[in-house]
């Protein structure tokens, strides 16, 4: 009898514990990012000194310290090499930085005119999307001006 009590016990236990360890405590909503509205990855064109460079693709997104003045721009090497940390007005969704450290290459770059408009473009499926747009000049090259401008990529094949 007294071993049907103990099986009986050890079985509400482990009922119990089952019960109590799938509660989430509270809402599972993680949040997200101090500067969500303006991350993600981009299609770009790229025109070197005025002339057609490439296609490639970008990505904008937070810095560790989850700051809403700061964030990384990075082509994930992809075409030149640019993954820098910008200066951010969130607000006004502009960006730029001087002498900026490049951490692909060992050199620095300097962005001007980081611009994200919210709904500025048609991607060419027809979807309206982000635009994006911004320059710049690496040290390793002065003088030539690098111009990187498109659109958030929106899943579509014919958008890539």
């Amino acid at each position: 009898m007294k071993k049907i009590n103990i099986i009986k016990s050890v079985i509400l236990l482990f009922t119990l514990s089952i019960f109590i360890s799938c509660d989430e405590g509270g809402d599972p909503d993680p949040g997200a990012t101090a500067i969500a509205e303006i991350a993600g990855d981009w299609v770009v064109n790229i025109t070197r000194d005025g002339a057609d460079y490439a296609h490639d693709h970008i990505s904008t997104y937070n810095t560790s310290a989850n700051s809403i003045t700061e964030m990384w721009l990075d082509d994930q090497q992809h075409g030149w090499g640019l993954k820098a940390k910008v200066n951010l007005d969130l607000a006004s969704k502009t960006f730029s930085g001087t002498d900026l450290e490049e951490t692909y290459f060992d050199v620095t770059v300097t962005v001007t005119d980081g611009q994200i408009i919210t709904d500025g473009a048609t991607a060419p499926s027809g979807t309206v999307t982000d635009s994006i747009t911004f320059t710049a000049e690496f040290s390793d090259i002065p003088g030539e001006i690098w111009v990187y401008s498109g659109y958030r990529r929106t899943g579509f094949l014919e958008d890539e």
